[in-house]
């Protein structure tokens, strides 16, 4: 049988289940024999060639999944990692012409098979692997978000009222000190695995350059009102309100709050209409 004798869609499909699969060539069913698709050369046979192109692409697979969960490969260790990227791979194989969303459910995968998940009684552990997979996908979406604003440059005396959030700019809330411990691992210090920690961050993107910067529990809930629309005023109110904060000692505070979001980038100069 040639591969004529074959749609591009059969033979599509069928290439992506050499590649994505990785059992043994001889165990994988065939509808046709490997010699009859792929040219055979003096040197190697057609199974050979097939198997070194396989072998590549399932090692391009691998290395950027190594690429995207940088800290979570830190924590599992090398050998860990590798199983638990090849069982994703083999259950969520790529479906887009990029792999820069390869990713994208690896989170969602390891709370499908968490090893405790028909207990009652929870480990913890898992719960952070699922936590810094998910926020390391995530700073690989926002690195790469798209805007068309320009932010102006701002200083620390710029009326509250002309301050708003930068257009790339996330919040985020986790169990465990998600942040502090992938900084650790990009930074070299060799982070021991922490303990359940409430924690809060924001992340920020300049020039292509991302910022992370682990904050305080109010600091998140103020800069969640503003992202929601407040103003600076309102999100203050907001705040005390919600937290039951004495207005004299936000206002108090709010310098030093204001210059610190400032320096990180937090904030962009907005003129109103």
């Amino acid at each position: 049988m040639s591969s004529n004798n074959f749609s591009l869609t059969q033979l599509q499909n069928w290439m992506q289940g050499m590649l994505v699969h990785h059992a043994p060539m001889q165990d994988i069913a065939l509808p046709a024999a490997v010699e009859d698709i792929v040219n055979p050369s003096q040197r190697l046979s057609a199974v050979h060639h097939l198997d070194i192109y396989r072998h590549s692409y399932i090692a391009r697979l691998r290395s950027c999944m190594q690429s995207q969960f940088n800290a979570l490969a830190y924590a599992l260790g090398p050998e860990l990692f590798e199983l638990f990227a090849d069982q994703y791979l083999d259950t969520y194989p790529s479906e887009s012409y990029t792999l820069n969303t390869l990713g994208e459910k690896f989170a969602q995968f390891l709370q499908e098979t968490r090893p405790d998940a028909g207990r009652e009684q929870k480990e913890n552990w898992p719960d952070f692997m699922i936590e810094l997979a998910g926020f390391e996908y995530a700073l690989s979406i926002i690195f790469d978000e798209h805007t068309d604003e320009q932010p102006a440059v701002i200083l620390h005396d710029t009326p509250d009222e002309m301050l708003k959030l930068a257009p790339v700019f996330h919040l985020f809330h986790h169990q465990y000190p998600i942040c502090g411990y992938y900084l650790g691992v990009i930074q070299s210090t060799a982070p021991e695995l922490p303990f359940p920690e409430e924690s809060y961050s924001a992340v920020t993107r300049h020039n292509y350059k991302l910022g992370l910067f682990t904050i305080r529990g109010a600091q998140y809930h103020f800069l969640k009102n503003m992202q929601r629309g407040d103003s600076v005023e309102a999100a203050k109110d907001n705040l005390v309100k919600a937290f039951e904060f004495k207005r004299a000692e936000l206002d108090k505070i709010w310098p030093e709050w204001k210059k610190g979001f400032i320096d990180a980038g937090f904030f962009v100069f907005y003129e109103p209409s």
